[in-house]
């Protein structure tokens, strides 16, 4: 469905404002200390936290917000939000917007001429493997890849899936989902008992490029 330019403003408008809400904030505190998520990376990403909702935003108060960046040719736009819960409390860990449908998360990813992509599982991660300087996509969640998508990444020289394993063998099956519609994939699990980010936290940089072949 496409958005109307009134929609369009409202998601960037409501994106900004909550950008400039996370500076300070508890959010910006446990992107850095807990997901070695620095502001300035976080604000590249136009992360942001809920501390005044915005219309009808009042579930969301006290969570990160993840606007999904789409650029354009009059420049960037913001096509949806999800939000994220700050830390591991009560409540859900992720809430999307309503009737709003899966999407891939940093498309601008796509945009460089480089010959491999890597696919992660959720928008940290994917933040993360940008962090380490990889093209990076992510997918909501391990139910949330869409055969359609395969077209956008035949192209490349090989396509990198950063799968969990710090499941039940979920983040596996993901992976090799995604694999199934694409012939240029490598599979390239997580150290055992980690996802990306808590690998990155624990065992450093290193852990996860060595296993990317």
């Amino acid at each position: 469905m496409k958005l109307s330019e009134s929609q369009k403003k409202y998601l960037m408008d409501t994106s900004q404002e909550y950008s400039r809400m996370l500076p300070g904030s508890p959010a910006a505190e446990y992107l850095e200390q807990e997901r070695g998520i620095p502001l300035e990376v976080a604000q590249k990403f136009g992360l942001g936290y809920v501390a005044e909702p915005l219309g009808g935003h009042d579930k969301y108060r006290g969570m990160i917000s993840i606007p999904y960046l789409k650029p354009g040719w009059k420049g960037i736009n913001v096509v949806s939000m999800r939000f994220r819960r700050v830390g591991d409390g009560d409540g859900p860990k992720m809430l999307s917007m309503p009737g709003d449908r899966p999407r891939l998360y940093n498309t601008a990813a796509c945009l460089t001429s480089n010959d491999n992509m890597a696919i992660c599982e959720g928008e940290m991660d994917t933040v993360t493997a940008s962090m380490l300087g990889l093209d990076a996509v992510g997918v909501q969640g391990t139910q949330g890849w869409r055969t359609h998508w395969a077209e956008i990444f035949r192209g490349y020289e090989k396509v990198f899936i950063l799968a969990d394993n710090d499941d039940a063998g979920q983040g596996m099956k993901f992976a090799e989902q995604v694999a199934e519609s694409l012939p240029n994939a490598r599979i390239c699990p997580a150290p055992k008992g980690h996802d990306i980010n808590s690998a990155f936290m624990a065992l450093g940089k290193e852990s996860i490029l060595e296993g990317i072949k």
